[in-house]
């Protein structure tokens, strides 16, 4: 993806990717063209090929987090609740997306959002020894938070549970996989 902060190109980006999610299995580039209600031209513009459209959509996903919680990272005063909050929101904000994602059975995009987070976290807790065995046994125990959230269809009413599954995990994970200070 080029220039997504063009808003036409936005615009004709999210086209694509929403007819592309709807008939992925019945699809050449000449009919996703017709059917996204542009010529072929414009989608070789916006993607490689048609197999490309998942993964450049994730990668644009990725950049739009990144840049979303970026301040919040390398604020000193951060709370991890708040990072979190934050993460919840950018799920919900761009729930479709990640619905479809997450059909196309590319769960890599919430372990990335995760890994994201991992220098804050790893610095608040003062981990020291296998910081990454540690890290993934957290990561595996938030992604399962955030999955049963998907399966209630990333409803606003259950992010606050979330979030608390998530700080409730956090706290007494931070406890375990740590050292005594």
């Amino acid at each position: 993806m080029k220039n997504m902060a063009n808003c036409r190109f936005k615009k004709t980006e999210y086209i694509i990717f929403v007819t592309y999610c709807k008939y992925k299995d019945y699809l050449s580039a000449k009919k996703l063209a017709m059917l996204s209600g542009i010529s072929r031209s414009t989608l070789y513009r916006h993607h490689k090929n048609i197999q490309c459209i998942p993964t450049d959509y994730e990668k644009y996903l990725l950049q739009s987090y990144q840049i979303a919680i970026k301040s919040l990272i390398q604020k000193k005063c951060a709370s991890i609740k708040s990072i979190y909050f934050r993460t919840l929101i950018f799920i919900v904000n761009n729930k479709e997306t990640i619905k479809a994602l997450f059909d196309d059975e590319r769960k890599e995009i919430i372990k990335r959002m995760l890994d994201y987070l991992k220098s804050k976290i790893v610095a608040e807790w003062e981990i020291k020894g296998d910081v990454d065995k540690m890290y993934n046994i957290y990561k595996n125990e938030v992604l399962g938070c955030i999955e049963l959230w998907g399966k209630h269809n990333f409803s606003e009413a259950d992010l606050q549970t979330t979030l608390d599954d998530i700080l409730y995990f956090t706290s007494t994970a931070s406890q375990k996989l740590s050292p005594i200070k």
